[in-house]
């Protein structure tokens, strides 16, 4: 993967992705045509990106640092720093379009878009991470505990603690 086709799925994750996780799909997708096994890459990123303070979406950081070194990381963080800039222009359409019912029916449209690809994408990762009865049981465990809303932190310390007590 080169450096602008990091840059390119990078900026295009955060711009599509409407919080925290919802950039997966589009990520995905973005990593897979430039050659790149996603599934690896994504799980060792949300892992690295979920222990790390601050928000969700810094694992898209570590995906650039593990792609190209401290070079990928400073270009990552560049592209996550562009969409949220754009919501200033964005914020004003939105002003002159809220009470239109056409703009709220796209709105819907596309929350209920992002939860299915978000669906897909998060069931295939859950699927690769699967390697045996322990992994399976610890992504049964965690999807548990993030469907119960109980925080990521929690979760991993849960998962690295039972780590220590089976081996």
């Amino acid at each position: 993967m080169r450096i602008d086709q990091l840059f390119v799925a990078v900026f295009l994750a955060s711009l599509l992705g409407f919080g925290g996780l919802g950039s997966l799909p589009v990520l995905r997708g973005q990593l897979t045509a430039a050659g790149v096994a996603p599934d690896t890459l994504i799980l060792q990123s949300l892992a690295v990106g979920n222990i790390s303070p601050g928000p969700n979406g810094l694992y898209l950081v570590v995906i650039g640092y593990f792609t190209h070194g401290t070079v990928g990381a400073l270009v990552a963080f560049a592209a996550v720093l562009l969409p949220p800039m754009l919501v200033l222009v964005l914020e004003r359409v939105r002003s002159r379009l809220v009470h239109n019912r056409r703009f709220h029916a796209v709105l819907q449209s596309l929350s209920l878009m992002v939860i299915a690809l978000l669906t897909v994408s998060s069931g295939s990762l859950a699927v690769h991470a699967t390697t045996g009865w322990l992994t399976g049981a610890l992504v049964a465990a965690g999807t548990a505990l993030l469907l119960a809303r109980v925080p990521s932190l929690v979760g991993v310390l849960l998962a690295v603690g039972l780590g220590f007590f089976l081996t």
